[in-house]
């Protein structure tokens, strides 16, 4: 490998299917692909193989583990922040533009209209179609997003301010983060620096900690789903695969680089699959590309089952080190996982010198400041079209109710909550 950058040329593009019972992965393309192959047996039964004899020592730790350790704290105790339902409609904002789009919805910047000028008043409207959620089995999801958003508050998780529904969709209103997806700032860069990463990484073990706190699994972290604010620092955002789990789940969810190995073996997943998910995330901010990359879904996951990493020559040594015990194929041995918990990562010698308080108040400066110029700048996001207005009528003219042997709506009872 050459001393320079190598950024494998991406895939054409990022799904974001749902999370299936019987699926395994999000994005049925891998986010990154290319010639480049590290020198090992391509045969996926051998990996296998392995990873059976791992399941079965793993099984044997089960026997002597004790049961499940209740949460920190309780988010049932926590205030909810969110507006009553019913306080807010469609025709009370005004679209400014499209932020993103997805599977069954899209992301929008919009203006409160009644909010007053010297407020703030731009927000990130999230729509989902509800017959869509349906369809693709997301009701679950769905809700539980907004029962955690609605209750964490936290400097580097963006904000969840109202929900609603209407015939068509479901909304919810989220802070606007305007400096974009970190992975735009890194495909930019090519690379990041080791104390770039560590600034950026350090944001995002604080917010896994305080997620933990609560037994909350993030399960989708990657680059596309950090956005930067105006003072660079990373906001956590995408909250649909979130879940509270008091010790492990078998849901198959997640983007292909960033499985950890027990999600793809079936062996029921927890907190230890975030942590992996950090190791290959400090692995692409470092390097420009994950660990484990390869053309076809099936081809990164006999990577990861198999373990083998290219290290780069110029990677040092602690960074190496940093990586490699994120990315212990053993949860018992995983870091942050041991018996210190995520303490443990933060008194890890990669991170000496960080003031991990003051980084919690925001008080160091940021390494990468996006230059916005107003509260409703969107240079940072891709420019998409508006969304048709049969798709969003109420933009233009308010529901009317609808007769009272017509009000049973089966699909709008499983959205209660918004």
């Amino acid at each position: 490998m050459s001393e320079g950058p190598i950024t494998p040329p991406m895939s054409p593009g990022h799904s974001e299917e749902g999370c299936m019972e019987d699926s395994i992965t999000v994005d049925s393309e891998p986010r990154f692909s290319g010639p480049t192959q590290p020198p090992m047996a391509s045969n996926l039964g051998q990996a296998q193989q392995e990873g059976k004899q791992t399941l079965n020592e793993e099984m044997d730790a089960l026997k002597v583990t004790t049961p499940p350790k209740p949460p920190l704290r309780l988010l049932e105790d926590e205030q909810v922040h969110v507006e009553k339902s019913g306080s807010l409609r469609l025709k009370d904002f005004e679209i400014k533009g499209t932020l993103g789009t997805g599977t069954f919805g899209r992301v929008l910047l919009v203006r409160l209209k009644t909010a007053a000028p010297a407020t703030h008043n731009y927000f990130a409207m999230k729509v989902l179609r509800k017959t869509e959620i349906v369809r693709l089995r997301q009701v679950e999801h769905v809700n539980a997003e907004r029962y955690i958003m609605s209750r964490v508050r936290h400097p580097f998780v963006v904000d969840l301010y109202a929900t609603f529904q209407d015939s068509l969709n479901i909304y919810m209103l989220l802070s606007y983060v305007p400096g974009g997806e970190l992975f735009t700032h890194l495909r930019r860069a090519q690379r990041f620096t080791p104390d770039v990463t560590r600034f950026y990484l350090a944001t995002i073990i604080l917010a896994l900690k305080y997620l933990h706190s609560f037994n909350i699994i993030y399960r989708d972290l990657k680059p596309e789903n950090l956005l930067l604010d105006s003072r660079g620092y990373l906001r956590l955002i995408d909250f649909g695969f979130a879940k509270i789990v008091d010790d492990r789940t078998w849901t198959l969810c997640g983007t292909p680089e960033y499985l950890a190995p027990e999600i793809i073996q079936s062996d029921g997943h927890g907190k230890a699959a975030d942590w992996w998910a950090c190791g290959i995330l400090c692995y692409e901010m470092l390097v420009g590309y994950p660990p484990f990359f390869d053309e076809t879904a099936y081809g990164i996951y006999e990577k990861i089952l198999r373990g083998y990493i290219n290290w780069p020559k110029d990677m040092g040594r602690s960074s190496r080190d940093l990586i490699r015990e994120f990315l212990h194929p053993d949860r018992s041995k995983r870091l942050g996982n041991m018996i210190g918990g995520p303490q443990d990562i933060l008194d890890h010698p990669w991170f000496r010198g960080v003031d991990w308080d003051a980084l919690e108040r925001c008080e160091i400066r940021a390494p990468i400041i996006p230059h916005t110029t107003s509260n409703d700048d969107t240079r940072h996001f891709l420019h998409l079209p508006f969304p048709p207005v049969e798709e969003m009528p109420g933009l233009v003219k308010e529901e009317q109710p609808l007769p009272l042997q017509q009000r049973f709506d089966p699909i709008a009872y499983q959205f209660l909550e918004f």
